[in-house]
C-alpha cells in the first residue's frame, strides 16, 4: 500500500504503530487517540469511520504479527477517544478484535483481550449485540496455556459480566441457550468453570429466569459436576441447589418436568456418587411436589429403572427408599382414582408394560436387594392395579418362578418394606438366609394375588392360575429336590398362611393322584402330611378331617387319602386323624406285606412322637374307652410289633399302651361286647354321618394297587441301577 491509503494516519505514525517496540506502539495509539478527538470534536465521522476501515483491515486483520499487534492496540484507542459514539462504529471495532482471539501468536491474542476490554468499557450495551461471538471466543481463551492471555481473557469476563447485570434488560438469554448448550458439554475444566460462574450469573438474576431453559442445559450442567476438580463440582452442587430453590417456589410448565425427569433417570445410574446423589435427590423433591404428581406417574418405569439399582449400593440409599415409598404411594393414589372413575389416565397399559418390563429385569439380573424391591413392587402393582396386570402373569410367571429356586450370592438385607430401613452392608450367613426367605414370601404373596386376581367361576376360591401354579410348582420340586428339601415345607405353609389350606391340599393331592414318579409322590406326602400334622395355619383344616361331619369333608378325605397311599405311614396317620380307626387298624396289618427299610421305621417313630403331641389329645383320651376303641389299640400295638424293641419310640408307645385300662377285658363278656357293636351299627345307620358314604373296601384296593405301583417301580430302579463292577 502507499502512503496515500493510509491517510489520514501519517507515514511516521504507521511506521510507529507497527514498531516492534510496545512503548513506541503506545505512542502512537496515543497519537491517534488524539487525532480521532479533533475528528469528534469537529464531528468528522468520515474520517474517523476512515481511520476504523484502515485499522481493520489493514492492520488488525494483517498477516504481519506487528501489524496486528499495531492496529488492535490503535483500535482501542479510537474506541477511547470515540466515547459514546464509539457504536456507529462497533462493526468495525469488535469483530476484527475477535479474530484475532485466535491467532497464533499469543501476544496478539493477548493484545485481542486488552483491546476488546477497552472497547467493551466504552461501547457498554453495543457490546451485548456481539455477546454470543464474545462468549464463544472467551470460553476458549481462558483455558489458553499462556498465562497473560488467560488473564486477559478472565479481566474482558468480569467486565462483560458487569455489562450483562447493568443492562439486563436489554440481554436476550434466549439467543444466549444454543450457544451455552453446545459450550457446555466442553471438558476442559476452565472452561467449565467460567461456564458454571455464567450460568450463576444469570440464575442469580430473576429478570433472566433460567429456570425456563434448564432442561436444556441441565444434561451438560450433570457432566459438568462429575469434574475431578473438587471447586468445580462444588461450584456445579452449589448452582443445582439454587436452581432446585427456584423451582420449588416458581409457576413452572408441567412438559419442563417431564424433560427434566428424563435427564434426572439417566445421571440415576451414573458411576459418580455426586452425579447419582443429586439426580436421585431432585427425584424426591419433583415427588414431593404435588404439581409435578401427574407428569411423574407416565414415567413410573423411568423412575424404577433409576432407582432400584441404588438399593444394591454399599452407600447410603435413604434418597432413593424415600422415592420408592412415595411412588408407591402414587401408584396406590391413583389406584384410587381408577377406582372411582374407572379409569387410570395418569397410567395407561403402556406405563404399566414398562414397568413390568423393568421389574422383570430387576428380578432376574439385579442384585439382591433390588431384587427385593422389585418383588415388592410387584406385589403392589397387582395389589392396587389388579385388573391391568393380569394381562401380564404370562410374562411374570417364570420370573417368579426362578426366584423360588434360585439362591442368591448378594449380601443380603431386611424385608423391604416402605417403612422398613434397608442395610447393604455385608451380612453374615444366617441373614443371607433371612434375604432369601423374605424373596420367597414375596413371591408367594404375588402368586397369592393372581391366584384370587379375576375369577371366572364365582363358586370356587381361586382362578385357574392357581392351578397352574400349583402345577408348576409340583414340576419345580419334581426336578429340584434341593428346592424340595430346603423350601419345600416353608412354601407350602406360606401358601396355606395365604389363601385357603383346604384349597391347597385338595389342588395339591390332585396334582399328585396322578404322578408318575412314585418316589417323589411318596416324598411329597410325606412333607404334606408333616405339615397337615404339625402346623398352627391348619388348625381349621385338622378339625375338619377328625370329625368328618359334612359330605364336604368326607369328599375331602377321600381326595387325600387316594394320594397318601402313596406313603402309608401318612396314610395311616391321616386314618388316625380322621378316627377311621377301624381302616387303620386294617393298614397296619397290611404292612406285614410291605419291605421295612430305615425310612420306613424313622417314619414309624416320627408318627410315634406325634401321637404324643397335643394335636392327639383325643386320640389318647379315646384309648379309655377300651370296648368302643379295640381297633385303634390293635393299630397302636401294630405298630409297636413293627419297631425295634430298643427304640425310645418301641418304649414310649408300650408305655402309653400299659396305661390302658384292662378292666373291660376282665368283667365283660365277648357277647356283650359283640351287642354293643351292632348297637353302634345300627346307630350309624340311623344317623346321618358322612363316613358311612366312604367306601373303604375301595380305597383299601386303591392303596393295594398303588403299593404295587411302588413295588414295580422300585424294581425298575434296581434293575437300571449298575453294579460296582459297572455291568
Amino acid at each position: 500500500m502507499s502512503d496515500r491509503d493510509y491517510l489520514p494516519l501519517s507515514t511516521t505514525l504507521v511506521k510507529t504503530l507497527t514498531d516492534k517496540l510496545y512503548e513506541k506502539r503506545k505512542t502512537a495509539a496515543l497519537e491517534i487517540e488524539k487525532m480521532v478527538r479533533e475528528f469528534m470534536t469537529a464531528q468528522n465521522y468520515e474520517q474517523i469511520e476512515r481511520i476504523c476501515r484502515i485499522l481493520s483491515e489493514y492492520f488488525v486483520l494483517s498477516q504481519n504479527g506487528n501489524f496486528r499487534r499495531g492496529g488492535l492496540i490503535g483500535i482501542a484507542a479510537l474506541a477511547i477517544a470515540c466515547g459514546k459514539e464509539a457504536q456507529r462504529f462497533k462493526t468495525y471495532l469488535v469483530p476484527p478484535v475477535l479474530q484475532c482471539f485466535l491467532d497464533n501468536d499469543p501476544k496478539v491474542r493477548y493484545y485481542a483481550c486488552e483491546s476488546l476490554y477497552n472497547i467493551a468499557k466504552v461501547l457498554r450495551t453495543v457490546t451485548l449485540s456481539y455477546f454470543n461471538e464474545i462468549f464463544d471466543s472467551l470460553s476458549k481463551l481462558v483455558c489458553d496455556l499462556e498465562p497473560t492471555v488467560k488473564s486477559g481473557a478472565e479481566l474482558c469476563d468480569r467486565l462483560l459480566k458487569d455489562i450483562v447485570i447493568e443492562t439486563c434488560s436489554q440481554f436476550e438469554v434466549i439467543a444466549f441457550i444454543p450457544l451455552l448448550r453446545e459450550r457446555i458439554y466442553v471438558r476442559n475444566a476452565f472452561t467449565r468453570q467460567f461456564i458454571v460462574s455464567w450460568v450463576s450469573l444469570l440464575t442469580s438474576v430473576p429478570e433472566f429466569d433460567m429456570v425456563q431453559y434448564l432442561p436444556e442445559i441441565m444434561d451438560g450442567l450433570f457432566h459438568i459436576l462429575g469434574d475431578p476438580n473438587p471447586e468445580i463440582r462444588k461450584s456445579c452442587e452449589i448452582l443445582f441447589s439454587e436452581f432446585l430453590t427456584i423451582l420449588k417456589s416458581s409457576q413452572v410448565q408441567p412438559d419442563m418436568f417431564e424433560d427434566m425427569t428424563r435427564i434426572l433417570i439417566q445421571n440415576c445410574q451414573s458411576s459418580d456418587e455426586l452425579i447419582q446423589y443429586t439426580a436421585l435427590h431432585w427425584l424426591r423433591e419433583f415427588l414431593n411436589m404435588p404439581k409435578c404428581h401427574q407428569v411423574l406417574l407416565p414415567h413410573s418405569a423411568g423412575l424404577l429403572s433409576a432407582v432400584l439399582p441404588c438399593f444394591s449400593y454399599d452407600d447410603d440409599n435413604q434418597t432413593a427408599k424415600e422415592i420408592n415409598s412415595v411412588l408407591r404411594q402414587l401408584i396406590k393414589n391413583e389406584s384410587s382414582k381408577r377406582n372411582e372413575n374407572n379409569a387410570a389416565q395418569n397410567l395407561p397399559d403402556l406405563t404399566i408394560t414398562k414397568m413390568v418390563e423393568v421389574l422383570k429385569t430387576q428380578i432376574q439380573s439385579g442384585a439382591s436387594p433390588s431384587r427385593i424391591i422389585a418383588l415388592g413392587w410387584v406385589h403392589h402393582l397387582f395389589e392396587c392395579l389388579q385388573d391391568q396386570m393380569v394381562a401380564h402373569i404370562d410374562v411374570l410367571f417364570p420370573t417368579l418362578f426362578r426366584v423360588l429356586s434360585d439362591p442368591t450370592d448378594e449380601p443380603p438385607a431386611p424385608l423391604i418394606t416402605a417403612n422398613l430401613p434397608l442395610s447393604l452392608r455385608k451380612k453374615p450367613n444366617k441373614q443371607q438366609h433371612q434375604h432369601t426367605t423374605e424373596a420367597v414370601l414375596l413371591v408367594l404373596q404375588v402368586f397369592a394375588l393372581i391366584s384370587t386376581s379375576n375369577r371366572t367361576n364365582t363358586d370356587r376360591n381361586y382362578n385357574d392360575y392357581f392351578t397352574k401354579f400349583i402345577i408348576v410348582l409340583m414340576d419345580l420340586f419334581r426336578t429340584d429336590r434341593g428346592l424340595l428339601e430346603a423350601r419345600g415345607s416353608f412354601i407350602i405353609r406360606q401358601l396355606c398362611m395365604l389363601l385357603s389350606p383346604e384349597d391347597i391340599y385338595k389342588t395339591l393331592s390332585e396334582t399328585l393322584a396322578n404322578e408318575p414318579d412314585t418316589n417323589f409322590a411318596a416324598i411329597m406326602v410325606k412333607i404334606l402330611s408333616s405339615i397337615l400334622l404339625t402346623s398352627t395355619e391348619l388348625h381349621d383344616l385338622r378339625v375338619k378331617l377328625k370329625n368328618l361331619q359334612t359330605t364336604e369333608s368326607a369328599g375331602l378325605f377321600v381326595c387325600l387319602y387316594k394320594t397318601w397311599c402313596h406313603n402309608p405311614i401318612a396314610l395311616v396317620a391321616l386314618c388316625f386323624l380322621s378316627q377311621n380307626y377301624d381302616h387303620a387298624c386294617k393298614l397296619v396289618q397290611l404292612f406285614a406285606d410291605i419291605e421295612v427299610t430305615v425310612d420306613f421305621l424313622i417314619e414309624i417313630d416320627k408318627l410315634v412322637q406325634l401321637l404324643e403331641s397335643p394335636i392327639f389329645t383325643y386320640l389318647r383320651l379315646a384309648l379309655l374307652d377300651v370296648e368302643n376303641n379295640q381297633t385303634l389299640i390293635r393299630a397302636l400295638c401294630g405298630l409297636l410289633m413293627l419297631l425295634p424293641g430298643k427304640t425310645d419310640a418301641f418304649h414310649v408307645l408300650r408305655r402309653r399302651l400299659e396305661c390302658v385300662p384292662n378292666f373291660i377285658d376282665k368283667f365283660t363278656s365277648v357277647d356283650k361286647r359283640v351287642a354293643n357293636l351292632s348297637m353302634n351299627a345300627k346307630v350309624n345307620e340311623t344317623t346321618n354321618d358322612p363316613r358311612k358314604n366312604i367306601n373303604f373296601d375301595e380305597l383299601q384296593q386303591y392303596y393295594l394297587a398303588i403299593q404295587n405301583k411302588h413295588v414295580d417301580s422300585k424294581k425298575q430302579r434296581y434293575r437300571y441301577t449298575p453294579t460296582s463292577d459297572g455291568l
